[in-house]
C-alpha cells in the first residue's frame, strides 16, 4: 500500500464538514455537525477562492457569519513497529494535519465575529475530544488488515504533538465584510499492517 494521504484528508473534511457536495463543483463537504456554529463548507484540500455562498451554506438567509475549513497535511513522520520476520509488523504514518478556518462576517461589530470564531473553534476541539479516530472506526470502511483495528486514523489530536490553536487574524479593510480565521494543527496517526 503506497499511502493514505488522500484518505486522511477526506476523513478529516468529512468528520467536520458532513456529506459530500456535488462532485461537478469540486471536492467539498457540507451540512455537518459544525454547521450550527457557522461552518458552511469543508474542503479536503486548500481551496483557491471559495465563493461567499460556501461560507454560509446551510445557514438561514441573511446570516452574518460563516466559515470554510480546508485541510492541509504538513510534515509526516513514518515509523515502523517490526514484529518478527522481514516485513511483518505495522507502519505508522504520523501526519501533521492543519484545519484552516477562514471566516467572513457581514456584521458591523468585529467582536461578534470573533466570538463566533471562538465558538466554532471550541466546537471543532470538542469533536476531536469526542472521537480520537475522527469517525473512522466504523467497521468495513477501513478493513483490517491493512488498517490497525479496522480504523483509518488510530489517534488524532492530543498525541505527541498535541493540538495547536493558532493566533486569529482579521482583515477589516472592507467595512461591509470582515475576513479572518485561524488554524488548528494536530497529529493524525495511521497504522497499517506492513
Amino acid at each position: 500500500m503506497s499511502g493514505d494521504r488522500q484518505l486522511v484528508r477526506e476523513a478529516i473534511a468529512t468528520y467536520f464538514g458532513g456529506s459530500p457536495g456535488n462532485a461537478a463543483e469540486g471536492i467539498f463537504y457540507q451540512d455537518g455537525p459544525l454547521n450550527g456554529l457557522g461552518l458552511g463548507t469543508a474542503y479536503p484540500y486548500t481551496v483557491k477562492g471559495a465563493p461567499d455562498a460556501a461560507y454560509t451554506a446551510g445557514q438561514p438567509a441573511g446570516t452574518a457569519f460563516g466559515a470554510v475549513l480546508s485541510v492541509r497535511l504538513e510534515e509526516t513522520l513514518i515509523t515502523r513497529l517490526a514484529i518478527g520476520g522481514k516485513t511483518s509488523g505495522f507502519r505508522g504514518r504520523h501526519y501533521t494535519a492543519v484545519c484552516a478556518l477562514e471566516v467572513i462576517s457581514y456584521g458591523q461589530l468585529l467582536e461578534t465575529a470573533e466570538a463566533s470564531l471562538d465558538e466554532l473553534t471550541d466546537g471543532l476541539l470538542s469533536m476531536i475530544y469526542a472521537d480520537r479516530t475522527l469517525g473512522t472506526t466504523a467497521p468495513a470502511i477501513y478493513p483490517n488488515p491493512p488498517y490497525f483495528g479496522g480504523r483509518l486514523i488510530t489517534q488524532a489530536g492530543e498525541g505527541e504533538t498535541g493540538i495547536i490553536v493558532g493566533a486569529p487574524f482579521w482583515d477589516t479593510s472592507d467595512r461591509a465584510k470582515g475576513r479572518g480565521g485561524l488554524a488548528v494543527t494536530f497529529g493524525a496517526l495511521t497504522m497499517i499492517q506492513a
